[in-house]
């Protein structure tokens, strides 16, 4: 009587911190402050239930725990060849969050992962009807909103991944999802579209990119098999609905046409413009790996190597990072901390290769997504665009023990 008692309270605990991670789908997206609560009662769960045992077994095997380890451990090891301190600290106090993957991973339930990307989906929505409400000025602009980007619940650059992520992922169900009826697949249609267009009114170029690697990779593999006819069915795609957007909104037209004018009349001392500014970073924080290829200049002293360097620059420009996650790393770790920092990808597109069940398109296109739009800013060391890397990273790259069917 007693252990059916304890078996009926395990499985309750655990569909609650199942439930929990579907809340946290739904929140990373729209609460800073719902995020931190949802983590906040899984570790208290985690400490009162006492089942340590039980719950690092579920990870124990998983070479993606120890890929996150490791680079946790490049970057408290990189303190020992770095002088500035304080900056070790905070750079230690944003990549501490990626315990979080493990941790995340030890609630996942495998009958539960479709409530996860719905859960997300759904954060999503209210997200893009309250950037619309602004944009349309029904309602005042508030928290981050602006007159050039309406997103309100997180800066552009942020919010453009989130919003590229989410219409993949409706996408996905529509290509893919069993059992729809008529009213699922135009509901699911109508915020596709509604989407797309969010994604081009907010102006983050970095989303705009990536959702074309995610759109990429699933239609490769709706036609597998028929490569060169998916490679075809994307093109024309592609090229229509960019002909479309760009004659149709101002700001991506804008965007995108100084976009091309700056990388064509990138003149030396005269960078003024965003992405001219981040050529001028990334050359000269070039420089300063160039001096230190091997092990780079430690976990905190990548902002004082740069100045030195941009003192005697021909493209100076504020002392900031680089924009680049890749030359980051680079500059703090050098080749080295470089080959441990991309196996996290290898790993993630390997398993995805591995693992053919119904998450292996998510799989690769996530781990793509990431790798193309890290080149134009520091997505991992940042709050909002990190818990879209570890709430996806705990959901897909868990070790599933059997085939997963999330869509009958």
């Amino acid at each position: 009587m007693l252990n059916r008692i304890k078996n009926m309270i395990i499985q309750d605990t655990d569909n609650l911190t199942s439930y929990l991670l579907v809340g946290l789908g739904f929140f990373i997206s729209t609460s800073v402050a719902g995020t931190n609560f949802i983590f906040l009662l899984l570790i208290l769960i985690f400490m009162f239930e006492r089942r340590y045992k039980e719950r690092f077994n579920k990870i124990k095997n998983n070479p993606f725990t120890y890929i996150v380890l490791a680079f946790l451990l490049l970057h408290l090891l990189g303190c020992l060849w770095s002088d500035n301190l304080p900056m070790s600290i905070e750079v230690l106090h944003r990549v501490k969050k990626f315990l979080y993957i493990p941790f995340l991973m030890m609630f996942v339930k495998k009958e539960h992962v479709i409530y996860y990307l719905q859960a997300f989906v759904a954060g999503m929505m209210l997200s893009e009807i309250l950037t619309y409400l602004v944009w349309l000025e029904i309602i005042p602009k508030f928290m981050y909103a602006t007159d050039e980007m309406p997103a309100p619940l997180m800066i552009h650059t942020y919010y453009t991944p989130y919003i590229a992520m989410a219409d993949f992922l409706l996408i996905y169900f529509l290509l893919y999802k069993k059992h729809k009826t008529n009213v699922q697949k135009i509901i699911t249609s109508f915020f596709t579209l509604t989407m797309l267009l969010n994604l081009f009114i907010t102006g983050g170029r970095a989303g705009q990119i990536g959702f074309f690697v995610l759109f990429l990779v699933l239609i490769l593999f709706y036609f597998r098999g028929r490569l060169f006819k998916g490679m075809i069915i994307f093109g024309v795609i592609s090229s229509i609905l960019l002909s479309i957007v760009y004659e149709t909104i101002p700001l991506f037209k804008d965007r995108a046409d100084k976009a091309v004018y700056e990388v064509t009349h990138f003149v030396p001392g005269k960078q003024k413009t965003s992405l001219g500014i981040r050529m001028a970073l990334n050359k000269n924080y070039f420089q300063v790996f160039l001096e230190n290829p091997l092990f780079g200049v430690g976990t905190g002293d990548y902002l004082d190597a740069y100045k030195e360097i941009n003192e005697k620059s021909l493209y100076p420009t504020p002392v900031t990072h680089p924009h680049n996650m890749y030359m980051l790393i680079l500059v703090q770790f050098g080749v080295l901390g470089m080959l441990l920092f991309l196996s996290i990808f290898i790993y993630q597109i390997y398993y995805g290769i591995k693992v053919k069940d119904d998450l292996q398109v998510l799989r690769i296109a996530f781990s793509l997504f990431f790798l193309v739009i890290m080149m134009v800013n520091w997505y991992l060391y940042t709050f909002n665009t990190l818990f879209l890397f570890i709430y996806f990273s705990a959901i897909l790259y868990y070790q599933y023990d059997e085939k997963v069917k999330i869509l009958d």
